[in-house]
């Protein structure tokens, strides 16, 4: 039912790495890196030391903005974000709830090179797999914040692309991860909602429209619009390209 029920309907949303893993040596970690630099992503596999604070290469070449890990080997903990417009000073959860001041990055900015694990928080000896995320002009903006105006003519949000994903969270506040695409309605203003962090079937709730540089909320909810409210949103281009000064590329 998960993947290939009879005559279900499915959606998936796929980021390609560099290839098979190899040894990254970059930080006190080794660990099992395969890195696209061009698409600003990569994935690691690793063990924590159990020393406090252990450093991991991420191989992105530019600080990453957005991480994502999980314990491989407990399936109960969270799954811990670092988000550039949150800071280090707090984590973001990805199943549940609002930001967390756990410090689980040790209080410190990851680097062109290095992101930080305090291991305490972690758990000691415990295997994980990180996502790193850094932005590419032209192709995606994963720092991005905005605020909400709690109007359903709502919050212009610059990208400048027109984006084929957009996934939003707030980050002062109890909500869900909302996640828009342009692929199942594929117009606007009905681009239909998943929960990243529920079960459900998508929404018709909390609508965005999709635009060619940025992204309009067309809802009131407090999840993606209230008033004064703070949010962290990540989105992917639909068409990944741009001139040498940064400039989309647009047909003729």
């Amino acid at each position: 039912a998960d993947v290939n029920n009879n005559s279900d309907t499915y959606v998936s949303w796929n980021w390609k790495a560099g290839g098979s893993a190899s040894n990254n040596t970059d930080g006190s970690l080794t660990v099992s890196l395969s890195a696209n630099q061009d698409a600003g992503f990569s994935i690691a596999t690793f063990t924590s030391s159990g020393s406090g604070v252990d450093t991991l290469g991420h191989g992105l070449g530019a600080a990453p903005s957005m991480i994502i890990i999980k314990s491989t080997s407990n399936s109960s903990t969270n799954w811990s974000i670092y988000h550039k417009s949150i800071g280090n000073n707090k984590e973001i959860l990805f199943n549940a709830g609002a930001a967390s001041t756990n410090t689980m990055w040790n209080n410190t900015t990851p680097t062109s090179t290095l992101w930080n694990l305090k291991t305490g928080n972690f758990g000691t000896n415990r295997g994980g797999v990180a996502y790193c995320f850094a932005d590419v002009q032209g192709y995606s903006k994963v720092s991005g914040s905005y605020v909400g105006n709690g109007n359903a003519d709502g919050t212009f949000v610059y990208t400048g692309f027109k984006p084929a994903f957009v996934m939003t969270k707030r980050s002062d506040g109890e909500s869900d991860w909302y996640m828009s695409d342009n692929k199942r309605n594929g117009f606007n203003d009905d681009n239909h909602v998943f929960y990243a962090n529920e079960a459900d079937a998508e929404k018709t709730v909390n609508r965005i429209d999709i635009l060619s540089n940025g992204f309009k909320l067309r809802s009131t909810g407090s999840g993606v619009n209230a008033s004064g409210g703070n949010y962290i949103f990540m989105c992917f281009a639909e068409n990944p390209f741009t001139t040498s000064t940064g400039v989309p590329a647009t047909a003729r």
